[in-house]
């Protein structure tokens, strides 16, 4: 309810809008005639409560934000949807609100006025890339509650996927598979989860005793999505020793990955296997439908809510990873 409503009701029935406040939430030092004046009033003009007067009556914050960065908000949608779900399912059951974000580029500075101006109780940042680590820093300093998910920091209370041993299970399936020459599409420098599933690729290379093949290694120096994929895909096919495997750090450009191969007259997986990561619907309706490693988005996602509420009722936060295990999801363009 809004505080204009406490004034309005209190109006009416010729008592204070803080009484009103105290019969709203229970509290004893109200007399059983004026709460039973109250009750009765709502029975006959039910209201919808407002999540800010509650702020203003009990003093109480109970809204988390969740923080997109522009480019993953529009371009990956089940990712979006997991993340939102497993969220909205922990603050429902904890009584908070969810109040979500977007910004181009992260911008500490809105989500310290957030927080200040009592319009959220913490934060859960989605997909922050390593660019930002300094001003994550800066808010965490600050006493902000916050959580990173999908991305992770030391001395930051973080909940990722085992990216690592994703890369290394994606790399060592494909070897294993006879695979000798196998890609990398990184995409952007700055995602930290790509360069872990990087560092997984070349474990398992390393292992099978293999020299990372620099050429084989693609990262994107400014193509928007698809062009860079294409683009990528053209190189690595007009090398003098082409791949014979590609290994995409996202299942979004694996797809795209798998576009270019057959424009160029390539058959998958005969020439080029592919394998993405992520595991999002696309994969099975694509042909052929493509291998990739899953990671628990959901999952992810309800640990974090609930690190953050926990971090916010104590005050404390345990500023460590929590790691969840990926699974390899075998289709046929491997």
């Amino acid at each position: 309810m809004a505080s204009a409503s406490f004034k309005e009701i209190g109006k009416k029935l010729k008592i204070s809008r803080f009484t009103v406040a105290r019969v709203l939430r229970g509290e004893k030092y109200v007399s059983e005639k004026t709460r039973t004046l109250v009750l009765d009033h709502l029975k006959k003009e039910p209201y919808v409560p407002n999540v800010h007067s509650s702020v203003l009556s009990s003093g109480k914050v109970n809204i988390l934000g969740l923080v997109f960065i522009g480019e993953s908000f529009f371009s990956m949608e089940f990712y979006i949807q997991e993340i939102i779900k497993g969220v909205s399912e922990v603050a429902k059951k904890e009584g908070y609100q969810l109040m979500l974000f977007t910004q181009e580029q992260f911008n500490s500075s809105d989500c310290l006025r957030l927080y200040l101006s009592k319009q959220v109780a913490g934060f859960i940042l989605p997909s922050i890339g390593k660019d930002d680590f300094k001003d994550i820093i800066e808010l965490k300093d600050k006493k902000i509650p916050l959580v990173l998910l999908c991305s992770h920091l030391k001395d930051v209370s973080s909940f990722d996927c085992d990216n690592v041993t994703g890369g290394y299970l994606a790399t060592k399936y494909l070897l294993d598979s006879g695979r000798k020459k196998i890609a990398f599409l990184h995409g952007n420098k700055n995602w930290i989860d790509a360069e872990d599933r990087f560092q997984g690729y070349k474990k398992a290379l390393r292992e099978a005793g293999k020299e990372i093949e620099r050429g084989y290694v693609q990262y994107n120096s400014g193509y928007t999505y698809g062009d860079y994929e294409k683009a990528a895909t053209e190189k690595l096919l007009e090398l003098k020793e082409p791949p014979d495997a590609v290994f995409a750090a996202n299942d979004r450009m694996a797809l795209a990955v798998m576009s270019a191969v057959k424009e160029k007259g390539k058959s998958i997986p005969r020439d080029i296997a592919v394998i993405g990561f992520d595991n999002i619907p696309s994969c099975e309706s694509f042909s052929p439908a493509l291998t990739t490693i899953a990671q628990p988005v959901n999952g992810m996602a309800v640990a974090a809510t609930q690190g953050l509420i926990k971090a916010i009722s104590s005050g404390k936060s345990e500023d460590r990873t929590q790691f969840f295990k990926p699974n390899l999801i075998i289709r046929k363009s491997t």
